[in-house]
């Protein structure tokens, strides 16, 4: 099954080791989310978990994203501070004149 970044980020930070509460708990926030776009897509993602996720490997499948997403917010994070730590655009404007 694939997911997009935004679906894994939804499931980051409300999915949980029980496949049938993660399911409810994505129908419950399709059910309180205001904005049409928003609610569609949630909707996509508590059928897509409740249709194509097994409950007897939903919760590998939960730890292996929860371990994909903390390395991507890991690195994401190191990026950030390696970026506010370098003047790479001063080289590249002095390399360029």
């Amino acid at each position: 099954m694939k997911l997009s970044m935004k679906e894994k980020k939804i499931l980051y930070a409300f999915a949980c080791p029980s496949h049938h509460n993660t399911v409810t708990r994505l129908k419950w926030l399709t059910a309180l989310t205001v904005d049409p776009e928003a609610k569609r897509r949630m909707l996509g993602l508590a059928r897509k978990m409740e249709a194509k996720v097994d409950e007897n490997w939903y919760e590998g499948f939960y730890h292996h994203l929860r371990m994909e997403m903390d390395e991507y917010r890991r690195l994401k994070r190191s990026l950030r501070v390696l970026k506010s730590y370098t003047d790479y655009e001063e080289d590249l404007y002095d390399d360029a004149v």
